[in-house]
């Protein structure tokens, strides 16, 4: 697996989304997400799901990765994602059916941005 798809997963895993909010129904879902690595030594994007319950996020796919973080009412993400010792940190705005937004890794040290929609 290339380092931006661990990168990414690593997002999905512990992408640290806006505290979630009991009231972010409205974003709730599944959603398909894109990344674009844009800096560093990440080589690869990767397309993944995530999904969104009560504002809180989670990843929605076969990887061993673990989300975190959640949208807030206003539509804020705030996560993390985390593949063993890899995390990504990805921040962003929902706009109806669409989000996006940036992430960045430690290590390896790359960043870059990403695109959803829902499912």
């Amino acid at each position: 697996m290339s380092a931006v798809l661990k990168t990414l997963t690593i997002l999905a895993t512990g992408v640290a989304l806006a505290a979630p909010a009991a009231a972010a129904s409205r974003h709730d879902g599944i959603w398909s997400v894109t990344t674009f690595a844009e800096d560093g030594r990440c080589d690869k994007n990767f397309d993944f799901k995530l999904k969104v319950k009560d504002g809180k996020v989670t990843y929605a796919g076969f990887w061993p990765v673990t989300a975190t973080g959640g949208v807030s009412r206003l539509g804020i993400v705030r996560m993390t994602l985390v593949r063993g010792t890899r995390r990504v940190i990805a921040t962003g705005l929902v706009e109806g059916d669409a989000a996006s937004g940036d992430w960045t890794s430690p290590k390896p040290k790359c960043s870059g941005s990403w695109f959803a929609k829902r499912a």
